[in-house]
């Protein structure tokens, strides 16, 4: 079986449609796969159009800060047609285009002649907009080499450019993602590493921690044994954007155990609309 239960599409900040990445994991060949976008769950709502064998399964990937930390929570086997999650994301495209428009001013009162319209057109089909499309923008107009370049010189965090991102807390998210109906797991806890925060999470329903995750590695030992200590689930996956971006997150190289994915698929509650999936 091979399962990766983190994917992005051009619905947040990856490259590829759902359509072509759903071709690209057909061709590796690949049994199980999570479309798990930032803010949004239209790349999973459009994969259902599709005809392929591979198993997709319902997700996101939220937002949140706690204190001086982003974390990201991944919501598994959410209720996609309603519920709070549906609403929230609506909040938060919202404030999505509110951020460019800011940024881009910031950028004019530096001499930087972009507009907000360009950024948009970047990325016509993403719900998700936010700062790599300004990258690429800044990019193309020559204030800067790559996108890398354009967060260092600009629109970084502590960069003269850089604008807060709309966020909730993490208890919120964990809250928004249980009461969809879906299960929280912690994303790629190796870029945030800290058993005892992990442990308080719990306490707001956190269910389980992305053990499988290309900045895991240094931690992954006492991942997995923290997990299975403490009654966590263990998710994981590539975390892939796409071709050009970070190299670490290559797809088909990490991938997760079949017993861990039916250890999650167990947690699907009775009310939840993929309840019938497990069979019961």
């Amino acid at each position: 079986m091979k399962i990766d239960l983190h994917l992005h599409t051009n619905a947040s900040d990856g490259e590829l449609s759902p359509y072509d990445l759903i071709l690209l994991c057909e061709k590796i060949g690949f049994d199980i796969i999570a479309i798990a976008d930032h803010d949004t769950i239209r790349g999973f709502k459009e994969s259902k159009n599709f005809n392929t064998k591979i198993e997709i399964i319902p997700a996101v990937e939220l937002s949140a800060r706690d204190e001086k930390k982003d974390i990201h929570i991944l919501g598994y086997y959410i209720n996609d047609e309603k519920g709070p999650l549906c609403e929230y994301l609506k909040i938060f495209r919202e404030e999505r285009v509110k951020r460019i428009y800011k940024i881009v001013e910031v950028l004019k009162r530096m001499g930087i002649k972009i507009e907000a319209e360009e950024v948009f057109k970047e990325s016509p089909f993403s719900d998700s907009i936010g700062r790599p499309h300004v990258a690429k923008i800044l990019v193309k107009k020559g204030y800067a080499r790559d996108i890398d370049d354009a967060f260092e010189k600009y629109i970084g965090y502590s960069k003269p450019a850089y604008v807060p991102k709309y966020k909730i807390s993490v208890k919120e998210g964990i809250e928004i993602i249980i009461k969809s109906g879906g299960i929280p797991s912690l994303a790629h806890p190796g870029q945030y590493y800290d058993p005892e925060y992990f442990l308080y999470l719990k306490k707001f329903g956190l269910k389980g921690i992305e053990v499988w995750h290309p900045d895991n590695f240094p931690y992954l030992n006492e991942l997995i044994e923290f997990a299975e200590k403490n009654n966590f689930l263990k998710t994981g996956g590539s975390d892939f954007h796409g071709f050009s971006h970070n190299s670490k997150k290559e797809i088909g190289k990490i991938l997760i155990p079949y017993s861990s994915f039916l250890d999650l698929k167990r947690e699907i509650n009775e009310e939840n609309p993929y309840y019938f999936t497990m069979g019961k």
